[in-house]
């Protein structure tokens, strides 16, 4: 009797070794699959596939990107912002949030100075990098930067592998409505993982 509940154990065990080798062998499959694609750098929006060249915001004009000091955004859009501030959980000092009537900007400290990690737009005038903005919608997005990295019913998220394990990729990302309209578009810089 005790042979047979021993043999039931030990198949028990061999199937969860086979299943956990099975999964960690398709997952290694699908990363490996995946790796290329993030690390496209051809910029080329119009081919449908999304790359780091791809990561900055036009505004009235002008090219806004992530990992600038928040006084050259100041210097743009003036003083009129509301300010909020938390202890940041990856640097030492502030994260801070300076939120425009139609954009918020998110820095993390760096010393003395504060670096823009995020910018997401609720303009019309904003537009991504394939002229993508508030108003369109989520074809449009498709067509122009493939299937995103991530998606719920109401974001669509477009992310460059990180650089290393502790920090989350820089991204491009677009919130829609309940009928996927495109109601703000943002980017995010390459940030450490708070613990």
């Amino acid at each position: 009797m005790q042979c047979i509940r021993f043999n039931e154990r030990l198949v028990g065990y061999m199937k969860k070794i086979l299943t956990m080798l099975l999964i960690a062998a398709m997952l290694m499959t699908v990363v490996g699959g995946c790796s290329n694609e993030s690390e496209q750098v051809s910029g080329d929006s119009q081919s449908g596939a999304f790359s780091k060249n791809d990561l900055y915001l036009t505004i009235s004009g002008e090219e806004y990107r992530c990992d600038v000091y928040i006084d050259d955004i100041i210097a743009v859009f003036g003083e009129d912002y509301e300010y909020s501030e938390g202890m940041s959980c990856a640097y030492d000092g502030m994260d801070k949030n300076f939120s425009y009537e139609d954009l918020d900007v998110y820095t993390r400290p760096d010393g003395d100075k504060d670096i823009v990690i995020e910018l997401c737009s609720y303009s019309e005038d904003a537009k991504s990098s394939a002229g993508i903005g508030v108003g369109g919608n989520a074809d449009e997005v498709r067509e122009a930067y493939g299937e995103p990295t991530s998606s719920t019913s109401r974001l669509m998220s477009y992310e460059i592998a990180p650089a290393s394990d502790d920090s989350e990729g820089a991204s491009l990302y677009f919130r829609l409505d309940d009928s996927g309209v495109i109601t703000a578009v943002g980017i995010t810089a390459e940030v450490l993982i708070g613990e």
